[in-house]
């Protein structure tokens, strides 16, 4: 009966992981589809869209990093959802590795965009600033998640913040499409539009799971808004600007 009762207990524990790690897993495939459909006119699918500009190869393999960045976080997920936990750790090492070298050429690319700006008034300040922060937003939320490893409420969460807060160009290209409205100025719509969207669902979940948000998801969504509030003051008032320039 002993031994009835540990099984009985050993299945619902993991349905219950399975169930709670389903959350992370879907929000980890809605993060990579977002990806796919936001940069499939200027990125992926770019030889099928007119009058899209020539990319230089060091954007081609900043692109593929980043894509390659959301793929994983699909297998980490998919490697929980499946309780295959000993191999999620030994992939997270690779993953914590793979975060460094995305910081890396994300710092170059927006290196190599303030190369183009040569004005205070320019909208693309705004772009640089936003960059910025949230890559280091990415390397804190990273880097907490890796210390806070042992922690899977924390350590998932932190995880899926440090991909929400890099997927705001990509939200930003929806316009692209024919089929979305608004034009490409509607591309900053889009991204805080998407954003709040995703924290909505988040908390939602917290609440749902936990009667309450989660300190971290609160944390992590104030940190992600004042960095999009601080790049947009920093850029339109051209103190950033002068500062990259002085």
């Amino acid at each position: 009966m002993a031994s009835e009762s540990s099984e009985m207990s050993s299945s619902l524990g993991g349905a219950a992981t399975r169930g709670r790690s389903g959350f992370f897993l879907a929000a980890h495939g809605v993060l990579l589809l977002i990806v796919l459909v936001g940069f499939a006119p200027s990125f992926y699918l770019r030889a099928t869209f007119p009058h899209v500009h020539q990319l230089p190869v060091f954007l081609h393999v900043h692109g593929a990093i980043l894509t390659g960045w959301f793929v994983l976080t699909v297998v980490q997920g998919w490697l929980i959802r499946s309780q295959r936990f000993q191999l999620h750790r030994k992939l997270g090492y690779v993953a914590a590795g793979y975060a460094a070298v995305v910081i890396t050429f994300g710092t170059l690319a927006t290196l190599m965009l303030i190369s183009q700006l040569d004005s205070a008034a320019d909208g693309e300040n705004i772009v640089v600033w936003i960059n910025f922060f949230t890559l280091g937003l990415f390397a804190t939320f990273v880097s907490l998640a890796v210390v806070f490893r042992a922690r899977p409420d924390a350590h998932k969460r932190l995880i899926l913040l440090a991909s929400m807060s890099i997927v705001g160009p990509a939200l930003a290209r929806f316009p692209r499409w024919p089929i979305f409205a608004g034009g490409l100025e509607a591309g900053r719509n889009y991204a805080i539009g998407g954003l709040l969207v995703m924290f909505a669902l988040l908390v939602i979940y917290d609440v749902v799971t936990r009667r309450r948000p989660h300190p971290v998801s609160l944390i992590g969504m104030v940190g992600i808004l004042a960095s999009i509030a601080g790049a947009v003051f920093l850029g339109v008032t051209g103190i950033g600007y002068h500062w990259i320039h002085g």
